[in-house]
Order: structure tokens, then C-alpha cells, then sequence
């Protein structure tokens, strides 16, 4: 079966709720319950969730900071045959966060590596958007310097495909506002703080989301950003209604060359306002 353990011990990569308590699987408390040692993103942040379901495990850290120490230990521990389950605060191990290297090193280790599904703030989102597509990329939290933030933006336009992303209250204003400045006819579904008590899902254009999600202005939250954890799932150009006809991205290519821009940059400015992909547009500045 598919939870047994190996010889040479077994990393279960646990999903914990991304906010509802509730979303726990009976599934996931049980290894929780039963592994010799829990590696825990925040122990003090997982204490309230192993107290819910009356886990008494061990837990350990295992985060950014401290990895480079704490990462051998723990597959040595594999090592010796034991198991350990693996949880980061909030959602799926392994996607966007430390356990990545984790898992990297008890699969070269040789160890048993089995997921427990469950909690996902990708998937959530992604289930409730209403965007018709068959893929979405998957970009992790954005990058925290303006100029790598907007140079993968504009990849995004130019492939026209939507993208996932996760963002901080203290970053999302700044993003939503590269997310207009370099794709202004893209549109976005926002969920803020999913499955909790304050959940908001909001879709709207790049221009609106800046807009709804601004920083407060009155009364005693002067300059403070909005609360909770954010996914973004931003849908570049006009992808959802086929995009531009071939005339009008000619049109702005046009514009484009007028104003100077040269034919790389150009095609990827179009790509973004016009749902085409990059390549195609990089075609038609040569005919």
C-alpha cells in the first residue's frame, strides 16, 4: 500500500489546511499522529493544528533559515528507517516553499518520499476562478525587486497563458501595479486569506485590482496594506476572448516601431496587451 513505510525510512509530505482547521484529511492526522518526527516549517505556528486533531509528535523546524543544518539530521533520521511527515504553515509542502529541498534530498537518499494530499491555495483558487483554460503556470511568490518582477510579467504576456502566484499583504499593492503597468488588459481572479473567516475572492480587470486593493487611506489604518495572504491568478491580453485580430496587432506594431522600440521588445509589449504569444507577434514585425 501506498503509506507503508520503506526499509530505509519514509518522508511523508503532509498538506495541512491553508486556513479551515476542518480541511485536515483523517488521512493526514493519523501519519501525523503515528511518525517518529515531524519537520514543521514553524513549530509554534503548526502547535494549535497538532493540538486539534491530539498530535504529540515531535516536531522539529525546517525552514529557509535553518535548512542547512537542520536538512541533515532529518535524512539521516531516514537513514536509520524512520519516518518523518513533513508540513510547512500552511497548504502543500513542497510547492513554493523549503520542503522542495527536502524531498530532493530523501529521494537521493533513497527513502520513501509519499504525498498526503489535501490543502492546496493553487488549487483552491484555481477551482472557483471560472477561467476556461487548460493550463496555468505556476510562478510561486513573485519576486520581491520591481525589475525581476516585471521582466516575468512580461513573459507571461507573451506566452498568453494564465499564471498562478502567491503574495504577501505587504507586496501586493506593488504587484498588482507592475501587473497593470506591463499587462494592462490582463484580468485577475484575487483570493485573499481562502477558507478563512474573512475569504474574499475578487475578479476584475489589472486597473480595478490595483484600485480595490489599495492601501488604506482614512482613520487610523492610514498607509497600511491589506490583511491576509494573497493568490493571484492573472489571465494576460485578452486570452479568454481570443484575443486581438490579426490588423490590430498589427496596428500596435506599428506604433511600437514608431516610437523606437526595437523588434524583441516591441513583440513582447504587444504580446502582453493583444492575448497573442510572443513568438507569432515576433513573426508578423517581419512580414
Amino acid at each position: 500500500m501506498g503509506d507503508e513505510p520503506s526499509a530505509v525510512g519514509t518522508l511523508y509530505v503532509v498538506a495541512t489546511p491553508i486556513g479551515n482547521l476542518a480541511d485536515l484529511s483523517e488521512r493526514a492526522a493519523a501519519v501525523l499522529r503515528s511518525v517518529d518526527l515531524i519537520a514543521a516549517e514553524s513549530p509554534d505556528h503548526a502547535r494549535p493544528l497538532l493540538a486539534h486533531v491530539g498530535v504529540r509528535t515531535r516536531c522539529v523546524a525546517y525552514n529557509d533559515r535553518n535548512k542547512g543544518r537542520s536538512q541533515g539530521p532529518l535524512v539521516a533520521a531516514l537513514g536509520e528507517g524512520k519516518t518523518v511527515a513533513l508540513i510547512s504553515d500552511a497548504g502543500t509542502p513542497g510547492v513554493s516553499d523549503p520542503g522542495q529541498d527536502l524531498v530532493a534530498a530523501a529521494v537521493e537518499a533513497g527513502a520513501g518520499v509519499v504525498p498526503i494530499p489535501g490543502a492546496s491555495a493553487a488549487t483552491a483558487l484555481i477551482s472557483v476562478a471560472g477561467v476556461r483554460t487548460r493550463t496555468v503556470r505556476l510562478l510561486g511568490f513573485l519576486p520581491r525587486k520591481a525589475g525581476e518582477r516585471r521582466s516575468l510579467l512580461e513573459t507571461i504576456g507573451a506566452s498568453g497563458e494564465p499564471a498562478l502566484a502567491f503574495e504577501s499583504p505587504h507586496r501586493v499593492a506593488r504587484s498588482l501595479a507592475d501587473v497593470a503597468a506591463v499587462l494592462p488588459g490582463a484580468s485577475l481572479v484575487v483570493g485573499r486569506e481562502l477558507t478563512k473567516r474573512h475569504e474574499e475572492i475578487w475578479r476584475g480587470s489589472a486597473a480595478a485590482a490595483v484600485a480595490h486593493f489599495a492601501p488604506a487611506s482614512d482613520g487610523d489604518s492610514v498607509g497600511q496594506g491589506p490583511r491576509g495572504e494573497f493568490t493571484l491568478l492573472i489571465v494576460p491580453g485578452e486570452a479568454l476572448d481570443g484575443g486581438w485580430d490579426e490588423a490590430a496587432v498589427r496596428e500596435a506594431l506599428g506604433e511600437e516601431r514608431a516610437a523606437g522600440r526595437k523588434r524583441r521588445e516591441a513583440s513582447v509589449v504587444v504580446a502582453g496587451k493583444s492575448g497573442w504569444g510572443r513568438s507569432a507577434v515576433y513573426r508578423l514585425w517581419g512580414e
